[in-house]
């Protein structure tokens, strides 16, 4: 799903990606198809954190490493063989083949030069004509390394991140820059709500949503799950729909001549399918399409 991607090739990895959309949401998925990673070591979190963002469908990921493989690297990377380590081959080298086949959809290339910072600033990542998102530091280089590409990615707006292990010990370290919004304030995981109907009427007196006159147009979203009031928005929060592709189009164009109408939500009872009305309203931003 990144830039480079042919139109064409959409429909298959979204419906390959559909499970994947479900985890993450439409949001973040959407998001994710414009990263480009660099990933610097491949000995064994290298490599796995190479594999998890190929198959996470970023955009692409380039790897670094020309340290020769060595026999020991085999207990850490599994991509490296007994050929690879008699051959000479380096490690960034070693992985490139199988990192390929996890994710067509996912550019994968190794770097073999020095991470000067006219290729770290770059802003044609594998034609993509977009910079790097993240580098992934996961080996130990000198101190002023570190702090170089630390600085250039602060100083580009890149996420620097610097995570490795030493035998049964592991340390991390992380840089998001200045202007990093935390969008999950809790930690908590997101109800999911299953949506039965929606309704774009005119209050009626009989539904009591504050700061809504009589006779004001509102949107009514009808939940088919049963569930506890405590998953409901609470009074004057704002509702956002991810994903509204299973909505008719009859319904999208309702939806559309009412986007900033106040939405009020309620759920169908499981015993005798009566409508019960919750009062959550938000005249802000009610629909988001």
């Amino acid at each position: 799903m990144g830039s480079w991607k042919g139109s064409e090739e959409y429909d298959e990895e979204a419906d390959r990606l559909s499970r994947q959309a479900a985890a993450f949401g439409a949001d973040t998925l959407a998001k994710m198809k414009d990263i480009n990673v660099l990933v610097i070591g491949m000995r064994g979190v290298g490599v796995e954190t190479a594999k998890n963002l190929i198959l996470s469908n970023v955009g692409s990921v380039t790897v670094h490493d020309p340290a020769t493989a060595q026999m020991r690297d085999m207990g850490a990377n599994f991509y490296i063989t007994e050929q690879h380590v008699s051959d000479g081959t380096s490690r960034a080298d070693a992985c490139l083949d199988q990192l390929q086949t996890l994710n067509p959809y996912c550019r994968v290339a190794v770097h073999a030069g020095d991470l000067s910072d006219e290729f770290v600033t770059q802003n044609d990542v594998l034609e993509s004509g977009k910079s790097f998102t993240a580098i992934v530091v996961t080996q130990m280089l000198p101190q002023d390394e570190l702090i170089r590409l630390d600085s250039l990615a602060r100083g580009n707006g890149m996420a620097f991140i610097l995570a490795f292990t030493s035998g049964v010990t592991a340390s991390m370290f992380s840089d998001f820059g200045p202007m990093h919004v935390i969008t999950d304030a809790d930690g908590k995981s997101k109800e999911t709500l299953a949506i039965a109907g929606i309704e774009v009427l005119d209050k009626p007196s009989l539904l009591k949503v504050d700061g809504v006159e009589d006779g004001e147009r509102v949107v009514v979203l009808s939940f088919a799950s049963v569930v506890g009031y405590e998953a409901f928005p609470n009074d004057g929060a704002t509702i956002v729909l991810d994903d509204l592709v299973e909505i008719s189009q009859s319904s999208l164009a309702s939806l559309s001549s009412s986007r900033t109408a106040p939405v009020c939500c309620r759920q169908l009872q499981k015993s005798t399918q009566t409508q019960k009305i919750f009062r959550s309203c938000s005249r802000s931003r009610a629909v988001q399409n």
